[in-house]
This record gives C-alpha cells, sequence and structure tokens, in this order.
C-alpha cells in the first residue's frame, strides 16, 4: 500500500476512508492503494526502528537493493491459543508473517512466544524483507545466503 500518513497505526476500515482521499482523526493520507487480500483483522502497523537496520542487513547478504518505505506493514491477530495466524501458504495453515506482492508485509501479533508480536522476531521479519527484496514467493538461494531458509 502505497501511503503518506501522519498517524502511525491506523485500523484497515480507516485505510478504505483514506483511500478516498478523507482525512481521520486528524491523519492526513494522500491517494493509498489497498492490498487486495489483506487477513482478517489485519492492522496497519507503525514500522519499527529497527527494521532499518534489518532491511539493509538483507540488502547486504542478498546482494539485492530496494526501498524499504514502500512497504506497508500490518499485523493479524494470531489464532487463540496459537502462535501464527491463518494463511494459505504452509500445510499447517498458520504463518508468523506473510508477504503479499508488490510490497505489503503481514507479521503475527502477540503470541506465546513474542508477546509483542512477530514484529519483535528479526528471523520473521528478515525473512519477509527477502521475498520484498526478490518479489517473490518462493525461496531461491539467497534466502540460503542469507541464513533465512524455513526453519
Amino acid at each position: 500500500m502505497r501511503c503518506r500518513v501522519i498517524s502511525c497505526v491506523l485500523p484497515v476500515v480507516a485505510i478504505a476512508a483514506a483511500r478516498l482521499g478523507v482525512a481521520l482523526a486528524g491523519t492526513a493520507v494522500v491517494s493509498c492503494e489497498m492490498p487486495t487480500s489483506l487477513s482478517a483483522g489485519a492492522t496497519l502497523l507503525a514500522r519499527p526502528g529497527a527494521f532499518v537496520q534489518w532491511w539493509q542487513e538483507v540488502e547486504a547478504c542478498s546482494g539485492v537493493t530496494g526501498d524499504l518505505s514502500r512497504v506497508s506493514w500490518f499485523q493479524v491477530p494470531c489464532e487463540a491459543g496459537e502462535n501464527g495466524f491463518p494463511c494459505d501458504v504452509t500445510p499447517e495453515g498458520l504463518c508468523a508473517g506473510e508477504w503479499i506482492g508488490p510490497h505489503t508485509i503481514e507479521l503475527g501479533g502477540p503470541n506465546h512466544f513474542f508477546p509483542g508480536g512477530y514484529a519483535d522476531d528479526e528471523w520473521t521479519v528478515k525473512h519477509e524483507m527477502l521475498h520484498d527484496l526478490l518479489q517473490t514467493p518462493e525461496h531461491p538461494v539467497q534466502f540460503q545466503n542469507c541464513h533465512l531458509l524455513l526453519r
């Protein structure tokens, strides 16, 4: 999603209004494009400061560069009693994170292992960052080079 937002966290409902150019609660938004398939309950996540360093590290190990500011981050509630959110890309049907092309990343919310959610899990965040840099849901050799193969 490409938006310029002053406020840090907006619910998904607010994003739809923002797409129409409506200011919400003092938030200035211009021309948004909604991701086509956000998970249920997804909320916009302010990018933590650590993500800048992690992005640079993934660029270095992969040999691919990109623009971190183009990535929209969302937090998705984890299933009750689980450590992931429903998705259709894993055999278990649960994800800690998921890349949605071209530049949307969903991260699981608070759970047993990460009380602050998977935004606190460097490995998961870097794994999804690499999908964005490579623009593929596949796991080519750069995932091995960066030690980000599925564990």
